[in-house]
């Protein structure tokens, strides 16, 4: 949440379809520990982990797409790198 904090977080990769429009969007940490941080939603793309930007693996903490697939693995076992993913950018909120 840091990173959301200080700006250099802008984009996040989720699995499957997401329900998420541009606009305002209050993250929050799963474990509940970072209190929650406002952003604005400003892109909200589908695509296949293989068409995916070395800025949007980086920022997954990963640098190829292989090695996405293995980072989401556990959770989604039939994940390839022809699976589809919901990109989500934003900003800071003003």
């Amino acid at each position: 949440m840091e990173s959301v904090e200080s700006g250099t977080k802008t984009i996040a990769v989720r699995v499957g379809y997401c329900s998420i429009e541009p606009g305002p969007l209050e993250i929050r940490s799963a474990s509940g520990f970072w209190p929650a941080s406002r952003v604005h939603v400003v892109s909200v793309q589908r695509k296949a982990i293989s068409s995916l930007s070395a800025d949007e693996l980086n920022q997954s903490g990963v640098s190829t797409s292989d090695a996405m697939v293995k980072l989401f693995l556990p959770a989604f076992p039939c994940l390839s790198t022809e699976s589809d993913v919901t990109v989500i950018g934003w900003k800071a909120a003003a």
